[in-house]
């Protein structure tokens, strides 16, 4: 189905322009002549972003459509991204990324919006597994790429050609602009109900624990994205590129867990049982970094692979049971609440990491939350079980 390439292809080339930025630090800062905390916030820009414009995007993509939001804001994103590597006005340049990053906002949440409103019902789990692993897919490529692309061309032409992508992509969604795809929820179970409030998901009580998880699990996805590569140089003295080999595992083992998990929350009985062993996989991988005071290259990559796995199985879940849980027609706003939620823990968990580490010495207290973050999302899940086991919605078919 043609719109579901789109939306893939779509996060692929948005999390690629997500993450061109931690390579070109440097350059940025020898270039353009600013310090490190300023060219931090070209990415932080990203997540600041993320939790401000989620609801908002939500609600325009139950309004307008998935592909049509897609589609407008890739041709934004492209010709903005091109404007972005004009000039060497630092304010200029952080505010035109600042519009970039709420273009690939709008991006994420319709792309993920667009499953349950054209996938069948019994296949939502599966797409949410591809959503997922493209994001990986684009995180891999950018870590693998933009070294490389910056060194031999600049950083200028290295977002140029990121940029140039999403205008390409555009122009391949225009014939489904002319011939909208068929909309699958308007056969699932209440798809004719009117549209659910954005106050009445806020009081629903299986919305806002998914919401609470998926904050708290961020705390320790993006403390771990943040932190370990630190803590690999500084505790383990690993070489720059024996980090960059560990720290890419963070996104390559992302892809088979977002797909295979997917698939499991299509087929298996009781998903719940996928948050629970994630949590737990996620939970120990960290305390066992932490505890082990070196490790051998193979040895760490493994229990990177584990804690990744592991946070993977939980996030996918997370949003295969929002978009299974509310109707296709008002699925965007839902997952515009669960991500808001979620970047405001990412927030938290990448400045508490620093701020614990700054106030104690030392990365145990820092850890130790990470690690207690995806155990919390466990609990959670557990409650969204129950209440889903007790009371279960007219569109949810699945056992959790």
């Amino acid at each position: 189905m043609k719109i579901i390439w789109l939306v893939n292809f779509a996060i692929l080339f948005a999390f690629i322009k997500v993450f061109e930025i931690p390579s070109m630090i440097p350059i940025f800062v020898d270039e353009l002549q600013i310090s490190y905390a300023q060219a931090g916030l070209f990415m932080t820009a990203y997540t600041v972003v993320r939790c401000l414009a989620s609801l908002p995007a939500g609600s325009v993509t139950d309004r307008l459509g998935a592909a049509p939001v897609i589609s407008i804001c890739l041709l934004c994103v492209g010709l903005l991204g091109i404007l972005g590597t004009v000039g060497n006005n630092y304010h200029v340049l952080l505010a035109l990324r600042v519009l970039v990053s709420i273009g690939i906002s709008i991006i994420f949440i319709a792309a993920v919006d667009s499953i349950p409103k054209y996938m069948p019902a019994d296949q939502v789990g599966k797409g949410i597994g591809y959503i997922n692993g493209s994001l990986n897919v684009g995180i891999a490529l950018a870590m693998f790429m933009t070294p490389i692309l910056a060194d031999a061309l600049g950083w200028r032409w290295t977002a140029r050609i990121y940029s140039l992508a999403f205008v390409l992509l555009f122009v391949f969604s225009i014939p489904l602009l002319r011939n909208p795809p068929r909309t699958a929820g308007l056969d699932k179970p209440g798809s004719s109900e009117g549209s659910i409030t954005i106050g009445a998901l806020l009081r629903n009580p299986c919305v806002m624990l998914l919401a609470f998880s998926a904050c708290i699990l961020f705390v320790e996805l993006y403390g771990v994205l943040t932190w370990v590569p630190v803590f690999l140089d500084e505790v383990y003295r690993y070489s720059p590129a024996e980090i960059g080999v560990g720290a890419t595992m963070f996104g390559m083992a992302a892809i088979p867990a977002s797909i295979i998990t997917g698939f499991l929350c299509t087929n298996l009985r009781r998903i719940v049982l996928l948050c629970v062993s994630g949590g737990i996989l996620a939970a120990t991988g960290i305390l066992f970094l932490l505890i082990a005071s070196s490790m051998p290259l193979w040895l760490t990559v493994a229990v990177i692979t584990m804690i990744t796995w592991g946070h993977s199985q939980v996030i996918v879940t997370i949003m295969s049971i929002a978009a299974m849980i509310v109707p296709s027609h008002s699925s965007g706003k839902a997952l515009g609440v669960i991500f808001t939620f979620g970047y405001a823990g990412s927030i938290l968990g990448s400045y508490s990491g620093g701020y614990l580490l700054e106030r104690t010495g030392h990365y145990d207290p820092a850890f130790l939350l990470f690690s207690a973050s995806a155990i919390i999302s466990i609990i959670a899940m557990l409650a969204v079980s129950r209440i889903l086991h007790n009371n279960p919605p007219v569109h949810f078919r699945l056992k959790v």
